[in-house]
């Protein structure tokens, strides 16, 4: 699907637009996050960066939430 919108130019460069809409769609959980970085104009970890800076709470899976939890424990 193609969309074509005529907007103002003070408004925004049509990537910081595509940012806007990867970052929305990522939050309300219609994108992944390949997707969305790539929706973005940007690799994984840039839009990672992004989500971060940004404040969206990135997934976490329970393989990587086991081996935090043992990295903790280990440094105690």
């Amino acid at each position: 699907m193609s969309i074509t919108l005529d907007l103002p130019e003070d408004i925004g460069t049509e990537m910081e637009l595509r940012r806007e809409l990867a970052v929305a769609l990522y939050r309300e959980g219609k994108l992944p996050p390949g997707r969305a970085a790539a929706l973005a104009g940007m690799d994984r970890w840039d839009f990672e960066a992004l989500l971060i800076e940004r404040k969206v709470p990135l997934p976490v899976t329970a393989k990587e939430l086991e081996k935090d939890i043992l990295n903790a424990l280990r440094r105690r």
